[in-house]
């Protein structure tokens, strides 16, 4: 079968900034290594007595592996929390030695995430790194799909394969993936009207498919599905959902909630990572003194702090920040795959919550509202300085949460888990994480 290369347009042409990335994404993770990567490893680093060194005292067999041959050992960080393999300028001294033959697939590959959908082959980049985020929150359109050559990826043979869509005729979850994921992207990018219209619009259609498209379904009825994905894009529809919505614009309270408790669980159980440090911050300008906990804030006032923070934002301005969370929002519906979830509303409600989080952080940001008055009175020359801070402040924010959160599965579980016992899969809940 002949394979089609695809990627976003903005990954296209990605290259690693090497030693001149701001933050290098080889810290603060434990690196798997497949099996045969670890043995080329071990086969190099042994003829040399340092290298045998670090490979005795930091690569260790994986006792418990999930996926067999593709976690087989993994790679520990050292006591500053840095690769161990990591030069002092910030460069893979094995790479450099060595070449790319013997380096594991996550080394060799990240940001990459290579997904073969029927005859697509696809491509995508994951937004923990900051020169991904760049590319995709600065992007001049929200999503589009180029070409790629194979020849462009670190190895164009053996690559990795993160997952692949079933080729079983029976599981009509997976086989309407195509059209149903489509058809999703269509309406996240579709801003003629405001975010919370799509966001909004993509809860409606995934509560309604979600009935009889799901993972355990026996038949689809592709009619009904039809009728379902065209209806979502009707303007009429749209026009209802804006004209509802401009009822109340103001912040759920049941959302801030939701949203400072997956905070706080962060902030308790990760208490050196950089978005916790954020978020902590954040709730610090709320008026949580440094031996509080953030549950000791009454829930009222944060909400309330919040929502005087949103209706200080102008339209206009608002309109530019929803272009940020638009791009995330396509890159993760492109990226993630849907159906690793039982059906798509419950994805979607998932995701809502993930943007809530990131909402609250960007607009709590001590340094916005000035830099958006700086903004809307600067001439056309100062604004492009304070357009590049503006832009700075999503990409640290949106790369140091997806390290966090959207790259932390054992994380997201846990919220799961959560959302589940509080039966918070519900379309009567969506509308809180939509607004705000």
């Amino acid at each position: 079968m002949s394979l089609n290369y695809k990627t976003p347009d903005y990954f296209r042409d990605f290259e690693c900034l090497g030693s001149d990335c701001p933050d290098t994404c080889c810290q603060h993770w434990e690196v798997k290594l497949d099996r045969s990567h670890y043995h080329l490893l071990q086969e190099k680093m042994l003829q040399d007595e340092t290298e045998k060194g670090l490979f005795e005292n930091y690569i260790d067999v994986n006792e418990q592996p999930v996926t067999g041959d593709h976690d087989y050992a993994f790679i520990r960080m050292n006591n500053e929390g840095s690769c161990p393999m990591l030069s002092k300028n910030k460069l893979c001294s094995l790479h450099d030695r060595y070449g790319i033959e013997p380096l594991g697939d996550v080394c060799a590959f990240y940001p990459r995430v290579i997904s073969r959908c029927g005859a697509d082959m696809e491509l995508s980049g994951a937004l923990s790194c900051p020169q991904v985020a760049r590319l995709c929150l600065l992007s001049k359109r929200p999503f589009k799909l180029s070409r790629f050559n194979v020849s462009q990826l670190p190895r164009s043979k053996d690559y990795p394969i993160q997952r692949e869509l079933s080729q079983n005729p029976f599981d009509y979850y997976a086989d309407n993936f195509r059209l149903v994921r489509q058809k999703l992207l269509e309406l996240a990018v579709y801003e003629d009207f405001s975010l919370n219209v799509r966001l909004y619009a993509l809860a409606e259609l995934g509560q309604r498919i979600s009935l009889y498209y799901h993972r355990d379904c026996k038949a689809v009825d592709s009619k009904r599905l039809g009728k379902d994905l065209q209806q979502v894009m009707d303007k009429g529809n749209l026009n209802n959902i804006q004209n509802y919505l401009a009822q109340d614009d103001s912040v759920n309270l049941f959302a801030m909630l939701v949203v400072r408790a997956v905070l706080e669980i962060k902030i308790t159980q990760f208490p050196d990572e950089k978005l916790s440090q954020i978020a902590k911050k954040t709730f610090a300008s709320s008026g949580m003194d440094s031996e509080s906990s953030i549950s000791d804030l009454p829930i009222e006032d944060v909400q309330k702090a919040y929502d005087k923070l949103r209706q200080r934002v102008s339209p206009a301005m608002n309109k530019k920040i929803d272009r940020y969370f638009t791009r995330y929002l396509c890159n993760c519906l492109f990226r993630e795959w849907y159906f690793t979830m039982p059906d798509t509303f419950t994805y979607m409600q998932m995701l809502f919550i993930r943007m809530a989080m990131l909402r609250f952080l960007f607009y709590s940001e001590p340094r916005l509202l000035p830099l958006l008055k700086q903004y809307e009175q600067a001439d056309r020359d100062e604004r492009s300085q304070l357009q590049t801070e503006l832009d700075s402040l999503a990409i640290n924010l949106v790369y140091n949460f997806a390290r966090a959160v959207d790259q932390n599965m054992s994380f997201l579980q846990l919220v799961y888990t959560a959302v589940s016992e509080q039966d918070m899969f519900n379309f009567d809940y969506s509308l809180a994480f939509v607004k705000f």
